[in-house]
């Protein structure tokens, strides 16, 4: 009897720890940086749409520069947060924090990869507060006695134009995006283009109406800030789009699952990625750079994960488009920690390779692919077995798939790491955080935010 008492209490405590873990991994989920940036830009926003609403209601109209100042605001900052420039300033701020700093302040800098929160927040933020411009718009609009012209494309424009900052909010929702990515970049691209040009229509029509008799339309756009953050929006994605070429490219067919390409027009620092393309209009690819020290140019690795990759690796490009700014990622945190275990799997390692060889923190590796010399080749072999010790390769062609958690669970207490980065598919990235933050465990990985 006292047996099976046992045994029950032992079944109950399993069950609970599960569900415990659970509860754990949903709230690091809820409660992760990015959601929590979201979370307070649109807080701030909502705070700002209720004393609009409590005004308009209390004075009986509204007042007629909030919105469109709330819009171009908003909309300004959702696009500089993602220019390459301001990323790499951002980043750089960030880690600037020494390895000395409390352990708890550099696991909440080395999260600086979850800005995107900050670009989606304002995103939405500016789409619910076009959206109330444009109830004030045709209320306005009704209320005109004599309508001309410019009134009636007014309304059509921002009709058109909630149309388009829907659209694009919805198709950046994860669920929607991940299923129809393709279609997602299309919409986001095109439709983000569209609706600048409709703004800034908009905005010099809507201040033409505006003005006074006395004021020249060109003193009223200057004076106008609006018609600045609209500039500020527009310049940022001018110097994106500026900086696309179609560069010249040396290719290497490591295996039928990986390619190799090398450039030499940059020698970018460990931790940072560029972005690819074959058809530039619709669609990039974020690839992380790996630069040997003392040598100009830098490599990336491709490996077989969908069609384009696939294209790319059977037919090995000599020149592709690419955004040639070297942008920071989350490896980029790597040096503020005394040391870090790094876990990759199949061409994950790619990115870990710089920050290996960089020295800048004691490196620990865990690295799970199939045949990794094979698919790989001696090279990368080779930097990885020059960590002796520190590093292991699990392969899963003789080992088959390793209990991630477990495994990394092991490696982290064994090799008495700080923080663990890891590298690899969504699936396995966003999991392998999740249980390893629920037990207090620094640990970071890619988001593919929007």
């Amino acid at each position: 009897m006292a047996e099976t008492n046992t045994s029950n209490d032992a079944s109950n405590e399993k069950v609970q720890n599960q569900t415990t873990s659970r509860f754990l991994r949903w709230l690091r989920f809820a409660c992760s940086e990015y959601r929590l940036l979201f979370t307070l830009v649109f807080a701030l926003n909502l705070v700002g749409v209720i004393e609009f609403l409590f005004n308009w209601v209390r004075r009986g109209y509204p007042n007629n520069k909030t919105c469109a100042l709330a819009v171009s605001a908003n909309l300004a900052i959702s696009i500089v947060i993602r220019e390459e420039h301001v990323v790499n300033m951002l980043y750089t701020i960030a880690t600037a924090v020494p390895s000395r700093a409390p352990l708890w302040l550099r696991r909440r800098i080395g999260k600086i990869y979850h800005l995107g929160g900050l670009h989606s927040g304002c995103a939405v933020a500016s789409t619910s507060w076009f959206i109330l411009l444009s109830v004030e718009t045709t209320i306005s609009f009704c209320q005109t006695a004599e309508k001309t012209a410019e009134h009636w494309i007014l309304v059509i424009i921002v009709y058109l134009l909630d149309c388009l900052l829907v659209s694009m909010c919805v198709m950046a929702y994860p669920a929607i995006r991940a299923k129809l990515h393709n279609a997602f970049e299309i919409v986001h691209r095109l439709a983000g283009w569209s609706s600048l040009a409709l703004l800034w229509t908009l905005t010099v029509l809507d201040t033409d109406l505006r003005r006074r008799s006395s004021q020249t339309l060109s003193s009223a756009l200057f004076g106008s800030a609006n018609i600045w953050l609209l500039f500020i929006a527009t310049f940022s994605i001018i110097i994106t789009w500026t900086n696309c070429r179609k560069v010249k490219v040396h290719s290497e067919q490591l295996s039928k699952h990986a390619l190799r390409i090398k450039f030499d027009y940059a020698t970018p620092s460990p931790g940072t990625t560029i972005r690819l393309s074959s058809s530039p209009l619709f669609e990039w690819h974020a690839f992380a750079t790996w630069a040997q020290p003392g040598q100009k140019g830098f490599s990336l690795i491709i490996s077989n994960a969908g069609d384009w990759t696939k294209a790319l690796i059977n037919n090995p490009p000599r020149e592709i488009w690419a955004r040639r700014t070297p942008t920071c990622g989350v490896l980029r945190i790597a040096p503020m920690f005394r040391s870090v275990l790094l876990v990759a799997t199949g061409s994950g390692i790619a990115p870990c390779l710089p920050v290996i060889m960089s020295n800048a923190t004691r490196i620990n590796l865990f690295w799970s692919t199939r045949d990794p010399l094979t698919t790989y080749g001696t090279e990368i072999g080779g930097i990885i077995t020059g960590l002796g010790k520190s590093a292991y390769i699990h392969n899963t062609s003789t080992m088959g798939r390793p209990s991630m958690t477990a495994v990394v669970l092991e490696h982290y207490k064994a090799t008495d790491s700080e923080a663990v980065i890891i590298i690899s598919n969504p699936s396995v990235t966003i999991k392998l955080v999740q249980d390893l933050e629920s037990m207090g465990i620094p640990a970071f990985g890619p988001i593919w935010d929007s």
